[in-house]
C-alpha cells in the first residue's frame, strides 16, 4: 500500500478554545444539521489536469470538494448547500469572502480552496470560515501525489470535522473485508481493503487462500 507523503505547509488556527459550532442538545432528541457550503476548489492558473492509473481526471478542484460534500452529507451533522445558490465566486471567496452574500444562503460555515498541480506535484489548500462571526477558523495546506487526491479531500473533511465538532474525524479511515464471487457451489473469497466511502478497492489476497 502506498504511503501518502503530506506536507504541511502552514496552520493557522483561530480561537482554538471556542465552543464547536455544531452542538447537539439531547434533550431534544434530535439535531438541527449545521448549513455548510463548500465552494468548489479551484483550480490555480496554469496547472495541469491530473493523471490516475492512465486516467485523465479534469477539474479535481471540484471533485475533492465534491467528495467533502457527500463526506458531511452522510455524517448527519451538516447541511451541504447547493453550488448554485453560491454568488461569489470560488476564486475570489477563497481570498476575502463576502459573508452577507453567505448569510443570505443562510450558510454558517464556508469552506474555500485552491488547487495547483505542477511537476507531477498535487497542492491542495483549504480554509474554513465562521459566516456567523465572519472570521477565519482554519487554514491548512497539503502536497502529495496526484493519485491520493481522494485521500487528501478524506483528510480536509477530518480537520474540518474535528474543528467543528470538537470530535475527531473518521473520514480517513479503510475498511478491510472479505469479497465473495462465483457459483453458489464455488465461491472464491478474497481479502479487500476500502477507502470507508466504498472508493479504492484492492484486493490482499488472490481468492485460493481463504
Amino acid at each position: 500500500m502506498k504511503k501518502l507523503i503530506l506536507a504541511i505547509f502552514y496552520v493557522f488556527i483561530f480561537n482554538s478554545s471556542a465552543i464547536a459550532l455544531v452542538e447537539v442538545d439531547i434533550t431534544r432528541g434530535n439535531l438541527e444539521p449545521l448549513p455548510i457550503a463548500v465552494s468548489p476548489l479551484y483550480i490555480e492558473p496554469g496547472s495541469k489536469d491530473i493523471k490516475v492509473n492512465d486516467k485523465v481526471i479534469k477539474n479535481v478542484g471540484e471533485k475533492i470538494s465534491e467528495v467533502i460534500e457527500v463526506n458531511f452529507r452522510r455524517s448527519g451533522l451538516f447541511n451541504t448547500l447547493k453550488k448554485d445558490s453560491f454568488v461569489q465566486k470560488p476564486d475570489i471567496a477563497h481570498i476575502k469572502p463576502r459573508f452577507e452574500d453567505w448569510r443570505l444562503i443562510k450558510a454558517q460555515a464556508l469552506v474555500t480552496g485552491k488547487v495547483t498541480v505542477l511537476d507531477d506535484k498535487l497542492r491542495v489548500e483549504f480554509r474554513l470560515w465562521d459566516v456567523v462571526a465572519a472570521k477565519e477558523m482554519i487554514a491548512l495546506a497539503f502536497s502529495t501525489t496526484p493519485e491520493n487526491w481522494r485521500r487528501v479531500a478524506h483528510i480536509i473533511s477530518d480537520k474540518i470535522y474535528q474543528r467543528l465538532t470538537g470530535e475527531a474525524g473518521y473520514f480517513d479511515t479503510r475498511i478491510i473485508y472479505v469479497s465473495e464471487t462465483g457459483k453458489k457451489t464455488q465461491r472464491y473469497k478474497k481479502l479487500a481493503i476500502m477507502d470507508q466511502d466504498g472508493a479504492n478497492v484492492k484486493y490482499l489476497t488472490l481468492g485460493n487462500e481463504l
